[in-house]
């Protein structure tokens, strides 16, 4: 057998390079295993929500395995921000108000595919929704602590309003309370510029929540619909309880205008009234 001798210098640069790939594959390794066990835990933020000056609500954002639930709830609480006692009003036909839940994946694609529940005049809604990537403007050197977690500034036109949110890096999700997402971290604070309402802030995390979540409720007895039509139907039934209030007031020498299709939300315009091809 014939015995081949290399110089010095090649083995030790072979040694060095099998090193190199050596310490890439262990580095890769641990980068995937701490990926899959971050994205294994199951994260539960509870946020205070603003929806008026005078109502409050809280919202439990969870996200496991790239599946995101929000649940909105409806009760009487301290606002935390502006140090009141509020009661959340409701105007379906004084039925208790009910949860709402958003359903989403993560995902890196310019839109995302939402499920929430909702009612207008005692009919129980399933609704599809298609909301695009917000064009988020990150700002580096604004920065706050909230929930414990350093937390940074962005803002975006969010269907038509202009909106201020800090998220976490610390938290690797492209998700946040309602319908917002589209940072790389999990939104902790979001508003509406210029307004005491239309805000949610995180007031706790739990990075590793053990609650049975399903994160794919089919809500069956509940009736399919799109979004524009549940506008529509919405807007319709806040028409009609806007005229209602207009024929109980007094009839005197003031004229008294009512202005209808008013949004009292943060989406004040949507893709097909932007965007002709979407109508």
């Amino acid at each position: 057998m014939d015995l081949i001798l290399y110089p010095l210098p090649a083995i030790v640069g072979r040694v060095i390079k099998f090193k190199q790939i050596f310490m890439k594959k262990i580095i890769l390794f641990n980068l995937l295993f701490v990926a899959s066990f971050c994205f294994s835990q199951q994260i539960h933020v509870k946020y205070l929500r603003v929806l008026s000056s005078f109502t409050t609500t809280h919202e439990d954002l969870y996200i496991k395995n790239n599946q995101v639930l929000s649940v909105q709830d409806s009760i009487i609480t301290n606002n935390k921000l502006t140090d009141s006692w509020t009661l959340g009003v409701n105007l379906d036909n004084g039925k208790k108000p009910s949860k709402q839940y958003f359903v989403s994946d993560l995902n890196n694609e310019p839109e995302r595919n939402f499920f929430f529940t909702s009612s207008v005049d005692s009919r129980e809604f399933f609704i599809y929704d298609k909301v695009p990537k917000p064009d988020w403007k990150i700002e580096e050197d604004q920065t706050k602590t909230i929930a414990g977690y350093k937390c940074v500034k962005a803002t975006a036109i969010f269907r038509g309003s202009k909106v201020i949110a800090y998220f976490t890096k610390d938290l690797p999700y492209s998700a946040g309370p309602f319908k917002f997402y589209g940072l790389p971290g999990l939104i902790l604070d979001i508003r509406a510029e210029n307004k005491d309402y239309e805000i949610w802030k995180a007031e706790w995390v739990d990075a590793d929540d053990k609650k049975e979540i399903v994160f794919k409720p089919k809500f069956l007895k509940r009736e399919k619909i799109s979004l524009k039509d549940y506008v529509e139907a919405k807007e319709a039934h806040m028409n009609k309880i806007f005229a209602k209030v207009a024929d109980a007031m007094p009839k005197n020498n003031f004229k008294t205008t009512i202005i209808t299709n008013q949004r009292f939300t943060v989406e004040q315009k949507y893709e097909w009234e932007t965007d002709p091809k979407t109508k």
